[in-house]
Parts: C-alpha cells; sequence; structure tokens
C-alpha cells in the first residue's frame, strides 16, 4: 500500500542554510578566479581526466565555461527540488513517518546538492591551474574526499530512512 504523500511544509535546517552560504561563496570564488586568469589561459585547456588525474583530452577555453553553466543549472534545479519533498521518492514510507522522511529528504537534497557543487568548484580551480601550468594533474587525494563525501552521504542517508 503506497502512503498518500501530503504537502508538508518543512523549515530547511539552519546547518543546510549555512552549507548553501558557504557553497555558494566558494563557487563564487571559483568563478572569480576564472576571469581574473580568463586572459592568461591558452587556447588548449584540460577537458577530461583520466582515472589517475592526468589529462587525457585538451579542448578549447570555451569548454571551460560548461563547468560554471552545469554547476549553476544543477545548484539551481536540486535548491528548487529542496522545497517540494512530497515529489520525492522514498522507501519505506508510512503514515507515521512522512514528517521525518521529509526531513531527510530535504537535508539529503541539500548535501547532493552541495557538495556535487564544491566537485564542480575542484574541477574548475584544478583545470585552470593545469592549464597555466601550475600543477600537473588532479590533486587526486582531494578529489577523492569529494567523491568519499557524496556518496558516503548516499550511504548515511539509505541508512538512516531504512532504520525507520
Amino acid at each position: 500500500m503506497e502512503t498518500k504523500k501530503p504537502k508538508l511544509d518543512i523549515e530547511k535546517p539552519a546547518v543546510a542554510k549555512a552549507f548553501d552560504v558557504l557553497v555558494i561563496a566558494l563557487f563564487a570564488a571559483a568563478l572569480v578566479y576564472l576571469v581574473l586568469q580568463w586572459n592568461q589561459l591558452p587556447d588548449r585547456i584540460p577537458a577530461h581526466f583520466g582515472a589517475n588525474g592526468e589529462v587525457d583530452r585538451y579542448g578549447s577555453r570555451m569548454e571551460l565555461l560548461l563547468l560554471p553553466v552545469i554547476g549553476i543549472v544543477m545548484w539551481v534545479g536540486m535548491w528548487k527540488l529542496e522545497k517540494y519533498p512530497h515529489t520525492y521518492n522514498y522507501l519505506n514510507l508510512r503514515p507515521d513517518n512522512v514528517e521525518i522522511q521529509y526531513r531527510y529528504g530535504v537535508l539529503f537534497m541539500n548535501v547532493m546538492k552541495n557538495i556535487s557543487t564544491l566537485l564542480f568548484v575542484f574541477l574548475i580551480w584544478q583545470s585552470i591551474d593545469i592549464a597555466l601550468a601550475r600543477i600537473g594533474s588532479l590533486n587526486m587525494p582531494l578529489l577523492i574526499t569529494i567523491l568519499a563525501l557524496l556518496f558516503g552521504s548516499m550511504g548515511v542517508y539509505l541508512y538512516k530512512v531504512l532504520k525507520l
């Protein structure tokens, strides 16, 4: 039996609001860095990386603009989706746990939105520095940390939801 999903007004937790501010500030810093470095960038910049963090494809510096565009579209889309937890698909949704499921859902969406955006910040920054020969390859420990946070957050969410 499927539980009817009521529309509830779920307040975004203060920690989620703070995370939004931090990530927006970091994303803005990455955009400022891109603008400040634009004229120094060579015509060919890193466009793809192998599993070892080495550049395996170069492209036009215009391709570098795709990262912030995708990051912004994704962040705004997920920010909008955060406001409608009744539209999510849930595991184990019952009338007695709808509110807590929605709270978990809103927080989960916030964490996914912001960690994904941090990944774009990282890629923008690293691509610029590689293109300018300041570094030779991606900072793999940092990339692995961001990905571990992203997938670890998914695991924590699933664990909490399955316990309900």
